[in-house]
């Protein structure tokens, strides 16, 4: 039975052809596209509508390893660019745990990483954006050049990704060779091996994509979406989404948001701070002003008594949006400052000297 079990396996994967087949969807489809298919085939081909079809048993086996497969970011980038042989080494080496590590790896950073696969370096690009984004939220998009690996050989660097194992390392991709340290002291020492490049394999005829580079230029835009209320300083990370090289997890594009001054607030964590001026008049008598505010609102700002010369008013709930609690606001501090005139005419004095009297 276990036999008849294997044969069966063996014969689903010799006829499998592409996950995306299995799914019906082209390879270029993006996450909500996969999702909806394999929902659809899942209602379909499901066992408890197919009682007793293997046929259908066999479909619903396909769709869940294809929609496990493709719903995952890393294994979908592994597969597309890898192929299948590709994503069955990751899977095997991360439920092994990486397997055991060569010390001179583990010493210079080889190794590490899901599965054993070490991740490439991150890419950070500053991003300006003004107040008005970071309180009303928004977009930023910046179009990165990076390289991928080339879809035509799926970074094999050979024409139709035909390879062979490379026979002078044996397929290790490094080789051991003695190196004399001093006379009569000879240390057996671990190398690259200079047929393959460390690749461990070799092909005839160069990739016509890539020239046998095994990657490619590419362009991308990425979109960032501001979230209201996020830190001046803030970031979105697009993970995966680096530069590309067969064998190693792509590092991520990291937009670092820098804000730029603004011309009427000034942030403190959630609160805003804004300065206005009074005339004296103003200061002594009372005033009514409007402030406008991030969102194109006029804030009215009043008082009916004396305002004291850089006096602080706090008005609760109008300072920034908390992020992740948008309905939530900090406070918005007004600090006063009353321009005084210059110089009085005499008949301004006196009017003076009369209502505080003369000392």
């Amino acid at each position: 039975m276990q036999l008849r079990v294997f044969l069966v396996a063996l014969l689903l994967a010799a006829a499998h052809a592409s996950f995306y087949d299995d799914l019906g969807v082209p390879d270029s489809s993006d996450e909500a596209t996969i999702k909806k298919a394999y929902r659809k085939l899942s209602l379909k081909y499901h066992p408890d509508k197919n009682p007793g079809d293997s046929a259908a048993a066999e479909k619903y086996t396909h769709i869940n390893r294809a929609y496990e497969v493709l719903s995952d970011s890393e294994k979908k980038q592994i597969y597309d660019y890898e192929g299948l042989e590709g994503l069955e080494n990751f899977e095997k080496g991360k439920a092994s745990g990486g397997g055991a590590m060569n010390p001179f790896e583990a010493f210079f950073g080889g190794g590490g990483g899901g599965g054993g696969r070490r991740k490439g370096p991150d890419a950070q690009v500053e991003i300006e954006v003004t107040l008005e984004d970071l309180y009303n939220g928004g977009e930023r998009q910046a179009r990165i050049s990076r390289n991928v690996i080339c879809p035509k050989c799926k970074g094999s660097g050979a024409k139709d990704g035909q390879t062979s194992r490379c026979n002078a390392c044996g397929g290790r991709g490094v080789r051991m060779v003695n190196q004399q340290m001093a006379p009569g002291f000879v240390v057996q020492m671990q190398e690259t091996c200079g047929e393959c490049g460390g690749k461990g394999q070799v092909f005839k005829t160069k990739c016509p994509n890539c020239g046998g580079r095994r990657v490619v230029p590419n362009e991308k835009t990425l979109v960032a979406h501001i979230e209201k209320g996020m830190p001046s300083d803030g970031e979105v990370r697009f993970e995966r989404e680096s530069e590309q090289t067969p064998g190693v997890t792509p590092g991520d594009v990291i937009f670092k948001f820098k804000q730029q001054p603004h011309a009427r607030f000034r942030r403190t964590g959630d609160d805003l701070h804004h300065e206005m001026h009074l005339s004296l008049r103003e200061a002594l008598l009372g005033f009514s002003r409007t402030v406008a505010h991030l969102d194109g609102r006029q804030v009215t700002v009043q008082h009916g008594g004396i305002t004291q010369p850089f006096e602080v008013r706090k008005m609760a709930n109008e300072g920034m949006p908390h992020h992740n609690f948008p309905s939530q606001h900090g406070a918005l501090h007004v600090k006063f400052i009353v321009d005084l005139p210059l110089q009085l005419s005499k008949e301004q004095k006196d009017a003076l000297d009369q209502i505080l009297g003369r000392p």
